[in-house]
């Protein structure tokens, strides 16, 4: 005989509205695009400038070039710090509303209809 159970399991249905969408993960995914773009350029613009030397052309002087060979480490550094203080704060955030949310769950709602028990 074959049973006539749910193959899933049973389903719960949700009535909690969902969680609202962290905004860090937004600015840690902006920072990681920018993290991304310097690293790049911090390695392949002055590969690039000496293939042109060995070309035996000189590039155009660039405010740009001179600033990322000067200070790119530093910008990587920063955005690397960035990067882990944005998602040290998101993963807080995520922890801070679930325990917000298993608190308000494990709470007793007050039923006046139940009689107090008599012991």
């Amino acid at each position: 005989m074959m049973s006539t159970a749910n193959p899933g399991g049973p389903r719960l249905v949700m009535t909690q509205q969902p969680e609202p969408r962290n905004p860090l993960y937004l600015l840690l995914l902006l920072v990681g695009i920018v993290f991304a773009v310097t690293v790049l350029a911090v390695a392949v613009v002055p590969v690039l400038e000496q293939k042109a030397m060995d070309a035996g052309e000189v590039p155009p002087p660039s405010p740009f070039r001179d600033a990322l060979r000067q200070n790119g480490w530093q910008w990587v550094l920063y955005e690397v710090a960035a990067l882990v203080v944005l998602g040290l704060a998101s993963m807080g955030l995520d922890r801070w509303r679930r325990l917000k949310n298993e608190r308000a769950s494990a709470t007793i709602p007050q039923n006046d209809a139940q009689p107090p028990l008599v012991g």
